[in-house]
């Protein structure tokens, strides 16, 4: 895999990475339908990028993974933080990439004395989050897709 450089993002960056969140979660073969409701809601918060809680990934000038964390909020055994978007371009998948960035977020989870970090993840997605040391918690209904329901995963800083 060529080098890899994680920066902040600025914003005439955000349509590139809002393309690559949507090419990644295609990956796994959602129909048109569905992916068409993704679009809706798969998208970098301007907000989180200016603020330093999003990063990507780049190589050769293209997007290869992002990961955005909400700010953090009191949670049941002190603060959390969300996993908001942890996403890698699909010629980048197995790279590697996706611990890197999972590691940028448990990092940035600790350095905001966060106790946990909160993972609302796409089924597929699941057993990257248990490898990377997450314990699955229960299945919970998508506010997207009525019938559909999402792993919940909490990983434990301290």
């Amino acid at each position: 895999m060529p080098d890899t450089s994680l920066t902040r993002l600025e914003p005439d960056q955000f349509d590139a990475v809002n393309a690559m969140i949507l090419r990644s979660k295609a990956f796994w073969g959602y129909d048109a339908d569905m992916m068409a409701k993704m679009e809706t809601v798969l998208r970098l918060d301007p907000d989180a990028a200016s603020e330093g809680r999003a990063i990507a990934a780049w190589q050769t000038g293209l997007p290869m993974g992002l990961a955005q964390i909400s700010t953090p909020y009191e949670a049941e055994g002190g603060l959390a933080v969300m996993l908001d978007l942890l996403f890698i371009a699909p010629e980048a998948i197995g790279s590697g990439l996706g611990k890197t960035l999972y590691d940028w977020a448990l990092d940035q989870a600790r350095m905001a004395d966060a106790a946990v970090l909160h993972i609302l993840s796409d089924p597929n997605a699941r057993g990257f989050y248990t490898a990377m040391g997450a314990s699955f918690i229960e299945d919970r209904p998508s506010r997207l897709t009525p019938g559909r329901m999402l792993p919940w995963l909490e990983h434990r800083l301290a």
